[in-house]
């Protein structure tokens, strides 16, 4: 005769396990909540729930709540800081991997105002992250025209080796991950932009995006680019290379007569090599015309005009030469 089988034991970690598996995963379901947490694992010292609102932008309500669901699934521990004026201690948090003791926290000396403000000014930013992933492009076009060009071989491989060696004049720990002939995997990129990850995954994610796509573009590869934890895939364009043409320099003419812009458009031509491409930004009716017989007379081909807007939201019309092979 078997009699009800007895209880496991509080200390066996087959029962203790999934229900704080459990608890951290729900603990960190809520993304704000998970950014709070990276946030203490970072900042290394204990932080008070109106320190943490201040960083994310959120009422100290808010923040103590998803500071409380912390210390509930025992990712991070509390203690009191004692105020230098007298009064009563206020309540801090820090990541349990951080903490010296279960009860008490001490706090270093010394001002995180800058820090703070830093992390303030990033957790707004989430708000405009295409805006941000165009300016990362931007810069990541920079970086390959000065550092490499374009891939000397209309080849996705070899452009995304150019794009690396140029991103790594910014990102020394950028590295290929993965190659083929029409994807890559690109790791590094998150290491320069941690403190901006920790703060916002999403801004982090976006600025990474741009610089990949932009420093491909400029290597002669126009691609999909996709960022996700600070790992960044990239995917060969649809259209394939060269069906969207990334120019290698820029002349912006708006303002100007069409005279004096043919002749800055001439003297930017001169320093690229055959085949690159180069943009002109000019207004005007007519304006398109003016270059096109420039153009032509020096053998140069246009490639496209239309109607655009800078980062800035100003208008222009752009149009798109390539430079003769034979010059």
């Amino acid at each position: 005769m078997t009699g009800p089988r007895p209880a496991p034991a509080a200390s066996e970690p087959q029962v203790a396990a999934p229900d704080g598996d459990q608890a951290v995963a729900r603990a960190l379901a809520v993304p704000t909540r998970a950014g709070i947490y990276r946030r203490l694992r970072t900042e290394g010292q204990p932080l008070t729930a109106r320190e943490v609102a201040d960083m994310f932008g959120l009422h100290p309500n808010v923040a103590r709540n998803h500071l409380d669901h912390l210390a509930e699934a025992d990712l991070v521990v509390t203690g009191r800081r004692k105020h230098p004026g007298g009064g009563r201690p206020a309540k801090v948090y820090v990541a349990r991997e951080q903490a010296t003791g279960p009860t008490e926290v001490q706090v270093p000396p010394g001002s995180q105002l800058a820090v703070h403000t830093i992390v303030q000014l990033i957790a707004g930013l989430s708000e405009h992250v295409d805006k941000l992933a165009l300016l990362a492009e931007e810069q990541g076009r920079k970086l390959v025209a000065a550092a490499a060009g374009k891939a000397d071989t209309r080849d996705f491989e070899a452009a995304a080796v150019v794009a690396a060696e140029a991103l790594r004049g910014a990102f020394p720990e950028v590295r290929l991950a993965e190659t083929s002939a029409d994807a890559v995997v690109v790791e590094g990129l998150e290491v320069g932009l941690k403190l901006v990850g920790e703060v916002d995954g999403d801004v982090g994610d976006a600025l990474a995006t741009g610089f990949l796509r932009g420093a491909l573009a400029a290597a002669g590869a126009p691609a999909r680019v996709i960022a996700r934890g600070g790992v960044v895939r990239a995917e060969l364009d649809e259209g394939g290379l060269g069906a969207q043409p990334s120019p290698v320099a820029t002349v912006d003419a708006r303002g100007e007569g069409f005279d004096r812009g043919v002749q800055s458009a001439m003297r930017a031509m001169v320093g690229l090599r055959p085949g690159d491409h180069l943009e002109v930004l000019t207004d005007g009716q007519g304006a398109p015309a003016a270059y096109a017989r420039w153009a032509d007379r020096a053998g140069h081909e246009v490639i496209d005009v239309g109607r655009v807007r800078d980062l800035k939201g100003r208008p222009a019309v752009r149009v798109l030469l390539r430079k003769a092979t034979g010059r």
